[in-house]
C-alpha cells in the first residue's frame, strides 16, 4: 500500500557553480535574522552548545611527610 506523499521528491543534477548559484539566491532573500538563527545552529551544531558544561575546578592538598596521616 503506497502513501502517497505530502511533499513530492525532486531531484536535479546541477554543476557546482549552479549550485553555488541556487545557494548565493537562497540566502540573499533571507533576511537578517535568518542567517543569524542559521549561523547559530551550525555552530551549535558543530561545536556544542547549549548545555553549559561544569567548571573544572583545581584543588590542591598540602601536606607534610613528617606529620602523621589520619
Amino acid at each position: 500500500m503506497e502513501k502517497k506523499r505530502k511533499i513530492a521528491l525532486e531531484v536535479r543534477k546541477v554543476s557546482l557553480a549552479e549550485a553555488d548559484e541556487f545557494d548565493d539566491n537562497y540566502w540573499a532573500e533571507t533576511t537578517e535574522e535568518e542567517r543569524l538563527k542559521a549561523l547559530i545552529d551550525l555552530r551549535t551544531t558543530f561545536f556544542g552548545g547549549g548545555v553549559k558544561s561544569a567548571k573544572i575546578q583545581k584543588v590542591v592538598s598540602k601536606y607534610s611527610l613528617y606529620e602523621e596521616g589520619d
